[in-house]
């Protein structure tokens, strides 16, 4: 029976991903990045070789089952994945919404309607972090998600396979120019507030409080210049390529407040992330994305974006 095909647009959202080696004392070895990408593929292959009942994470808080699926290897630091979720605990009154006539509850508490989610991953010749393009679907797995099943895994890899190193993935926003176009747009500015890490505080301050009882990020909020409706453009801007920055960047997330022309506004860099859509084919039964052509359209978007720069 041949399966038709509908479009569909799929929003995608795109990362840095850093995979960091965790020292010991006794390591004096220099980060590679091609040992960290061999690792990376070691564990991905010793991930698939294992079956479904201990491939999969429970994740009991939002009572979703999660795994991973496949991996096309496309070498030297390039991978389509397909990651698949199924939400348990969802059992309700299923009616055929044509003739409103009612089916009964036909799921048992431990079925789940079985949902992919597609992630790339890039690497660029001697960068040391990859490029991540996220489906983004309602019903799939956040990347928090994602990055999460993946540390867990590097951790049994490790274990189960003596690797010489340990790896932790982390990952952060590729925001879009949205944000400083934005700001170029307000009338006025009340709140400049920026994300840092509490590591990167040096201050006595500090000391008053427990250093367990505060949070791993603080909010340090700017003080307007005086007699000034906005900040200055220079200052944003010099904050803006400290969040951009590759590595190291201390400050995590900025966030502006005040009013342009149509009333109040707030932008945040976490919220302005670089989005797209892609036109794929979906299938006609689940309308669920054709992963063949999702990875193909991304990567021509990839080759597109990366051709302007």
């Amino acid at each position: 029976m041949s399966t038709q095909e509908t479009k569909k647009n799929v929003p995608i959202y795109f990362y840095y991903l850093t995979i960091s080696k965790q020292k010991d004392s006794k390591d004096e070895s220099i980060y590679d990045i091609s040992k960290v990408i061999d690792s990376l593929s070691n564990m991905f292959t010793y991930v698939l070789g294992k079956d479904l009942t201990e491939r999969k994470k429970d994740n009991k808080t939002s009572e979703k089952v999660i795994w991973l699926d496949s991996v096309n290897d496309l070498k030297n630091g390039n991978y389509d994945l397909i990651f698949k979720s199924a939400k348990y605990n969802h059992v309700r009154n299923e009616i055929d919404t044509e003739t409103m006539k009612e089916l009964g509850t036909r799921k048992r508490q431990q079925d789940g309607d079985e949902e992919k989610t597609h992630l790339c991953i890039r690497h660029f010749g001697s960068e040391m972090r990859f490029l991540a393009v996220h489906e983004s679907n309602h019903y799939g797995i956040t990347l928090n998600g994602i990055v999460a099943y993946l540390n867990e895994q590097f951790i049994k890899y490790n274990e189960d396979c003596k690797d010489d190193f340990h790896y932790i993935i982390s990952y952060d926003i590729m925001p879009g120019e949205d944000f400083l176009s934005s700001i170029k747009k307000a009338k006025t500015m009340s709140v400049l507030k920026l994300i840092v890490s509490k590591d990167d505080i040096k201050d006595d301050f500090m000391g008053f409080a427990g250093r367990t009882d505060i949070a791993d990020e603080v909010e340090i909020f700017i003080k307007r210049p005086r007699g000034t409706k906005k900040y200055p453009d220079n200052l944003i801007q010099a904050y803006f390529r400290e969040n951009q920055k590759k590595q190291n960047s201390k400050i995590k997330r900025i966030t502006i407040k005040g009013t342009n022309e149509a009333g109040q506004f707030e932008i945040d860099t976490d919220l302005m992330k670089m989005k797209h859509y892609l036109s794929v084919k979906g299938l006609a039964v689940t309308n669920e994305v054709d992963s063949y052509d999702f990875f193909n359209r991304a990567q021509e978007f990839i080759d597109e974006t990366r051709n302007k720069q």
